[in-house]
């Protein structure tokens, strides 16, 4: 975050979201809220209905009740009554049922949840097929040249745009990637294979999957730690890590032809 002139109130500020993914998207909601009107940029030229699956749990809930749209957002996801934790072939290690009354965890598909937070921003305030080339900021202003060659003043610029951030790497020097990184694949498969009820963790020593029923979809998320990320899709990789942890992995990895949703995190 980049900014100047702090002493101005948030209503009267000319402000530059840098990623209209969902940290972006509800960052403009809050600044609506008091009374700013953001100018939000992003690279790719149209939404799409793509993503991983994504579990909110007690936080995200407070977070998404502040915004108005836990509502919504619980309409698109799916609410599990039981988690069952296994440990590849060995059977399950443990199972939780949920109280009717209670919610542990809402799964839900990132482009349903893109699309609710989505929904109460103004298309006017949406610049798409845009970024930052480059990022100065000077004594009254932060200076943003975009990729079409303009320049434009921002009094607050920040930084939304994810793990690859061009606002990461041209105004901050002071972070690192670590040795280790977590390699994490996301697909959406048919509903051929039966995973039960369960919302399902399946263990592995240096892996994990994730498996859930999101309306008429079953999403699972793959995540293993490696020395050395791939080069994205990685799908033999990916194979090969399915079969390693094994249960229903490899089945449902078979009932998807599409190129699976994959990024590193850092841990």
């Amino acid at each position: 975050m980049m900014e100047s002139r702090p002493t101005e109130s948030i209503a009267d500020r000319n402000i530059l979201i840098v990623g209209g993914g969902l940290a972006g998207l509800a960052f403009a909601t809050y600044l609506a809220r008091a009374g700013a009107e953001p100018t939000i940029v992003e690279r790719r030229t149209e939404w799409g209905d793509g993503g991983y699956g994504i579990g909110l749990w007690g936080d995200g809930h407070a977070v998404l009740n502040d915004l108005d749209c836990l509502s919504a957002v619980r309409e698109a996801a799916t609410d599990p009554r039981t988690v069952a934790v296994r440990a590849s072939e060995d059977g399950v290690l443990a199972r939780l049922s949920i109280p009717p009354d209670r919610t542990l965890q809402l799964a839900v598909h990132r482009g349903d949840f893109h699309a609710t937070l989505r929904a109460g921003i103004p298309r006017s305030w949406l610049r798409m097929d845009t970024e930052p080339t480059t990022i100065t900021e000077t004594s009254d202003a932060v200076a943003v040249t975009f990729d079409d060659g303009s320049t434009e003043p921002f009094d607050l610029v920040v930084g939304a745009d994810g793990v690859h951030s061009s606002v990461r790497e041209q105004c901050f020097t002071d972070w690192r990637v670590r040795e280790h990184d977590t390699y994490i694949w996301s697909l959406w498969s048919r509903e051929d294979v039966d995973i039960g009820p369960d919302m399902t963790s399946v263990l592995d020593p240096d892996s994990e999957g994730f498996v859930a029923r999101i309306g008429d979809r079953v999403g699972f998320n793959l995540a293993a730690r490696l020395e050395t990320p791939p080069s994205p899709p990685a799908r033999d990789l990916l194979r090969t890590q399915a079969e390693t942890i094994g249960w229903k992995l490899p089945a449902l990895l078979d009932q998807t032809d599409a190129e699976p949703f994959s990024t590193v995190f850092v841990t």
